[in-house]
């Protein structure tokens, strides 16, 4: 047995009682094998009440996602190297009622989004939203709570967020920076959108802290920026806000090392003169012993959350990325594992997270998606990486 497994059952053996009565688990559906991005998503693309996955150029019918269509012309990559397609959302864009894809290319080059041809089997029109995306990160989101999906990330060394004109979509995106140049180079690791202060507004996150976002944008003011390592050695991936203890405030999940080590949650205390601080609580560390069921591996190169066992809190889903540098990364050659871990509060204010293995012949890529894929109210996994696309579909 494989030590991720024989560590896992360990661990499963500790859990505590899962709303849902039992373990969940999960049934594994390999769409293909062919690498083509490193990241996939879901959507009802020919409204006919299933959901489907999109998955570099291709869409795949649901509920079986056995018949493929293509978006645009394929192109598969090797695996020792790099796709163009790093990660992709969806959601309506222009407002037809149809379900459109939006697709974050290499880090660096342009991102795009495809206008669903409403039944039409042909290639879906490609309109640019943003010419140079950096970080490797990106998140599809209401930034700035007017009800449409915006692009945040960050751009020539500024963190912002781009938005589109509901007029005419097919236009650029404009963006909105709200940094100084404080941001990295286009291979930037970790970022992430959320509510930290409480003020029902989203802020953006990245590895040396979190910029507050003011009362009023009129203008495209700069943001406040709030200074705190998170993750300074490296950065990680999708940074998360989520209260984790339930004692009304909001705290900070990022991964320490995109290609490396470290898992944390950052508890929010109270820091001098009324300011906000963090203290730090290790999920996963460097060695098994740091974790307390004995669990350790390498590359969360992207986190998503979602309630997995219907318990109403908000659990945490990751795994390692696959072969991301070739070999060239810690521990490459360990199994691709994949997991959820179940937040688990105690009485006494801590907070535990069990881990369940998904799965450990696939991993993640630069994204991984936790939602309802076949409306029985359950998370389900969408993959995609270098070992091409798989589902996840919980019983």
């Amino acid at each position: 047995m494989k030590l991720a497994l024989a560590l896992s059952t360990c661990a499963l053996g500790l859990a505590s009682s899962l709303a849902w009565g039992s373990e969940p688990k999960f049934e594994r559906i390999a769409i293909t094998t062919d690498f083509y991005c490193e990241g996939a998503h879901f959507g009802d693309f020919n409204q006919d009440g299933s959901m489907d996955v999109v998955s570099g150029p291709y869409w795949y019918a649901g509920p079986e996602f056995k018949e493929r269509h293509e978006m645009y012309a394929p192109e598969a990559f090797p695996i020792n190297g790099y796709s163009r397609n790093f990660s992709a959302f969806t959601g309506d864009f222009d407002g037809d009622g149809w379900t459109d894809v939006f697709v974050v290319g290499f880090p660096g080059d342009e991102s795009w989004w495809f206008r669903n041809p409403q039944g039409e089997e042909r290639h879906w029109d490609r309109h640019v939203a943003v010419s140079v995306t950096d970080n490797e990160s990106p998140w599809i989101v209401d930034v700035n709570g007017d009800g449409r999906l915006d692009l945040a990330f960050h751009t020539g060394g500024y963190y912002g967020y781009a938005t589109y004109d509901p007029a005419d979509p097919t236009k650029p995106w404009e963006f909105h920076r709200v940094s100084e140049m404080i941001a990295g180079g286009r291979f930037q690791h970790g970022f992430g959108v959320g509510d930290v202060n409480g003020d029902g507004r989203k802020d953006l996150l990245f590895q040396r802290g979190w910029i507050e976002q003011p009362e009023s944008l009129e203008g495209d003011p700069r943001w406040t920026m709030h200074e705190f390592p998170f993750a300074p050695t490296q950065g990680g991936s999708h940074m998360h806000v989520y209260d984790f203890d339930g004692d009304g405030d909001n705290d900070v999940l990022t991964s320490l090392e995109a290609h490396g080590y470290g898992l944390t949650w950052y508890e929010q205390v109270p820091g001098e003169a009324g300011a906000i601080d963090f203290k730090p609580h290790v999920i996963l560390g460097r060695t098994p012993e740091e974790n307390a069921h004995g669990i350790c591996f390498t590359q969360m190169h992207s986190i998503d959350m979602a309630d997995m066992d219907g318990d109403g809190l908000l659990d945490i889903v990751t795994g390692k990325r696959f072969w991301a540098h070739n070999g060239g990364d810690p521990d490459a050659n360990s199994p691709a594992v994949l997991y959820w871990f179940q937040t688990v509060r105690d009485e006494d204010g801590s907070v535990d997270f069990i881990p369940h293995l998904i799965d450990d012949n696939s991993g993640v890529g630069t994204q991984v998606i936790a939602g309802d894929l076949n409306g029985d109210d359950r998370p389900d996994v969408v993959i995609g990486n270098k070992k091409g696309t798989t589902v996840f579909l919980q019983q």
